[in-house]
């Protein structure tokens, strides 16, 4: 059932849901039942519901400009759909508080209906909730205002019915919000589902069955555009942080899931800071790994391996790019294979870290005694012989390519356990 089934436009208001009732003459009782009072003193409230709800074409559009103004995240949702969403909301609200009661199930499916439409349209759940609060309190505002410049009676009798407003505050924010989460968890399931069927056929090439390019758009990439890999360790990334990272409202499109140890974040028309700095925020500890920007979905796969590659050199809380690292992150994964080559150079380099700090500094600093000593903060004469030593130890000249290659290659990878 769409809302304007149970809430008619306020053209009609007047006619069909006048907040008077035959009902409430004489000494009828209310809220939800309950034994309360007779409707003779509270008429004052009732005759300030029914002007208040003459004037909601008046009222709305400032309240929803006081929701739209401190939350601006609603600028998403439409104005005109804003407005009436709001406007059958509270003439709920104004029938409510005439007959002391609490929302009707019709009013609670509205706002279920409501959470999952905001949802939808990515509006974040706080803004939604908050959304809330500062429409009830506008709308408290008003209704006092004209209370109170009515007659003290309907001013008095409106204080007492505070935790009733609360009341609906509560339960209608409350249907929201479940229903915001129940949409979002399924359109999550789906997404999370087509994102495992697209990294598996991205991993094995296409197997029968898969159609690669599909699945693209179903996730909204543009199969022939340029991917982005980043990895981290799946472990860093429990279901509801990596659900909080697929469900943000990116300028481009991120698709992320885990797969075997590892999380995988596919990225589009998004750079990685930009992703990065969020997900760093959500895991400050976790390390990160940057593929190269590759075309189409042979690139993405290649993106994904870069990413791989790269995490492998990347320290705790912190990120490796494939583009700085190639050389390293390409050689790690065989790096048990010359193992007994390069364990002389590891081994200097565990006894003497003055002669790697040297041996870097060379080669960071144009192969020149003079910078890397300045750098260092030693003489150049003492650069000069920590490089002859490091021959010595190691059998590696670094004023030659083999051994310079050799000895930063060796100095640079991870701990061979």
């Amino acid at each position: 059932m769409h809302r304007s089934d149970v809430f008619p436009p306020v053209s009609e208001f007047d006619t069909r849901h006048s907040l008077r009732n035959p009902q409430w003459e004489g000494s009828v009782e209310y809220v939800s039942g309950s034994a309360v009072g007779t409707v003779a003193p509270w008429q004052p409230v009732i005759e300030l519901c029914e002007s208040v709800a003459a004037e909601l074409p008046a009222v709305i559009p400032e309240i929803v400009d006081r929701i739209r103004h401190e939350l601006p995240s609603y600028r998403i949702v439409d104005r005109a759909e804003h407005e009436h969403d709001v406007t059958d909301h509270y003439r709920g609200l104004l029938t409510g508080l005439a007959g002391r009661r609490s929302p009707t199930r019709a009013e609670i499916e509205a706002a279920r209906a409501l959470g999952a439409e905001r949802a939808a349209a990515g509006l974040p759940l706080h803004a939604l909730i908050d959304a809330y609060h500062v429409g009830y309190r506008e709308m408290w505002n008003v209704l006092l205002t004209r209370a109170q410049s009515r007659n003290a009676e309907a001013g008095a009798q409106l204080v007492s019915i505070v935790g009733m407003v609360w009341t609906w505050v509560q339960q209608s924010s409350s249907a929201a919000a479940e229903a915001y989460g129940a949409a979002v968890r399924a359109a999550d399931a789906t997404l999370l589902s087509l994102t495992h069927q697209f990294l598996d056929g991205l991993a094995t090439a296409a197997p029968t069955g898969i159609d690669l390019e599909q699945l693209a758009h179903a996730l909204t990439f543009d199969p022939a555009g340029t991917f982005q890999a980043l990895c981290a360790p799946a472990a860093d990334w429990p279901d509801e942080r990596l659900m909080e990272l697929r469900n943000r409202h990116w300028p481009g499109t991120v698709r992320c899931a885990t797969r075997g140890n590892l999380m995988i974040a596919l990225l589009q028309d998004v750079s990685p800071e930009t992703v990065l700095a969020t997900a760093q925020r959500r895991a400050p500890d976790t390390a990160f790994g940057i593929g190269l920007r590759r075309t189409g979905l042979d690139g993405a796969t290649a993106s994904v391996a870069d990413a791989r590659a790269a995490l492998a050199l990347a320290p705790a809380g912190g990120t490796v790019s494939f583009a700085d690292q190639w050389l390293l992150a390409t050689v790690t994964p065989a790096a048990h294979r010359f193992a007994v080559l390069l364990e002389p150079c590891r081994e200097a380099a565990r006894l003497h870290p003055e002669l790697a700090a040297t041996v870097r500094g060379f080669a960071d600093n144009s192969f020149s005694l003079t910078t890397t000593a300045r750098v260092l903060h030693v003489h150049p004469n003492t650069v000069k012989y920590r490089l002859h030593r490091w021959q010595q130890l190691t059998n590696w000249d670094v004023r030659t390519w083999e051994g310079l290659s050799a000895s930063i290659i060796a100095l640079g990878l991870p701990p061979l356990t």
